[in-house]
């Protein structure tokens, strides 16, 4: 593929990176990671707003208001655990983030190519579980304050499941608040489990098949995530269709919205992402240290260095090539992570000069232009050795 030089081949201007893509804006920073909220979070507020002021008015709906802040309240407090899970991941783990975005269910799982630093299998399931447990965790405990401060026979477990029966969520009664907490925590842990796009339990269902599959090529993993997504899928009709049985003459019915999600996870099994996903993990996969570097050479060539190891006492010889050891490792590291980086931006940059060619600048996200400047500089740089080496052999 010929050189792409973004400042003189960019055929709409400069490739400077936006400060959020077109479907979200920028809240700032945390911790050196760009946070980002969704302008789907709005859309919802304001739909939530007009229900609230067109019913507000009825018999009966006096402290709706107060009801629905509430609600919204529990919401993002559910939004700020998943994003507490991903700081920690990216404090005390190799998962990385360079930018978090919030969306109408918490942190979305965005594009794994995006990411300058792909997470392994293992790091995916981590982000999905820790998340997604924290959830329901907090969610039983806020069912358990309810109990305790609403109902005398607590310890008595038919009365907990009539609690979780009765009809509303909670949301009938302000008093009722805990009881509002669980039901909206635990509906939040369960649409980020399922596997729809940006959600965590797609991410989740593809490492697993990565480390379940692990000797299968791409073409395979991918086609049995495409089949697992497909068979959720369908069990979601079946329950849509036995909802239907089961709520009888209910206002609100239940199963079009089941039906619906069927048909959109049925449809997202064809996205790109699916492929993505796998070649994420596989990039990740790979160890830069145990995979490309002996450790036992290194010390071989450590003994045959000019120092003179016959004066040293042993623990001292021992401490000394444990610290240039130390050393050696972290050049390593930092080279194949460059390896890393280049191996993912090109994985990535046919399809981003395809958006370029079609729609132009104006089609490119704020990662897509980043990843256009890295590449631009790495050719660049690539093009100056090059040229020195061409220069000195010269000479």
């Amino acid at each position: 593929m010929p050189a792409f030089d973004v400042d003189s081949q960019s055929p709409g201007g400069s490739f400077e990176p936006q400060p959020a893509d077109h479907w979200s804006m920028p809240l700032g920073a945390i911790a050196g990671i760009r946070l980002y909220l969704s302008y789907s979070v709005f859309v919802a507020l304001a739909i939530l707003a007009g229900l609230v002021a067109t019913v507000h008015g009825r018999e009966g709906n006096g402290d709706l208001p107060l009801v629905a802040l509430t609600a919204v309240t529990i919401w993002c407090f559910g939004w700020g655990l998943q994003l507490l899970v991903q700081l920690g991941l990216h404090r005390w783990t190799n998962a990385k983030s360079e930018s978090i975005t919030i969306g109408l269910l918490g942190v979305e799982a965005a594009n794994p190519l995006y990411r300058r630093y792909p997470w392994s299998a293992v790091a995916n399931l981590m982000a999905a579980c820790f998340s997604l447990t924290a959830l329901v965790m907090l969610g039983a405990a806020c069912l358990a304050v309810h109990m305790l401060t609403r109902t005398a026979g607590y310890a008595d477990g038919t009365l907990w499941l009539q609690e979780l029966a009765a009809p509303g969520l909670g949301l009938d009664a302000v008093e009722k608040s805990y009881l509002t907490a669980a039901w909206l925590l635990w509906i939040q842990a369960a649409c980020q489990a399922y596997p729809l796009p940006k959600n965590l339990g797609r991410g989740a269902i593809a490492s697993a098949i990565a480390l379940f599959a692990a000797e299968a090529n791409d073409d395979l993993q991918l086609k049995l995530l495409r089949r697992l997504l497909q068979l959720i899928s369908l069990i979601t009709v079946v329950i849509a269709i036995a909802t239907l049985i089961g709520d009888g003459d209910v206002h609100l019915p239940r199963w079009p919205v089941l039906l619906f999600l069927a048909g959109l996870l049925w449809v997202s099994t064809y996205k790109n992402d699916l492929r993505d996903w796998i070649t994420s993990i596989h990039v990740a996969a790979a160890d830069p240290i145990a995979g490309h570097f002996d450790v036992t050479e290194l010390r071989a060539s450590d003994v045959t260095d000019s120092h003179d190891t016959s004066v040293r006492t042993p623990w001292l010889s021992e401490w000394i090539d444990s610290v240039r050891m130390r050393h050696k490792r972290k050049r390593v590291r930092a080279a194949m992570r460059r390896e890393h980086e280049e191996a993912n931006d090109a994985a990535r940059l046919d399809q981003v000069l395809q958006i370029v060619s079609q729609h132009g600048t104006k089609g490119l996200s704020h990662e897509d232009r980043a990843l256009l400047q890295r590449v631009s500089k790495n050719l660049r740089r690539h093009r100056e050795s090059q040229q020195q080496s061409d220069g000195g052999a010269s000479e």
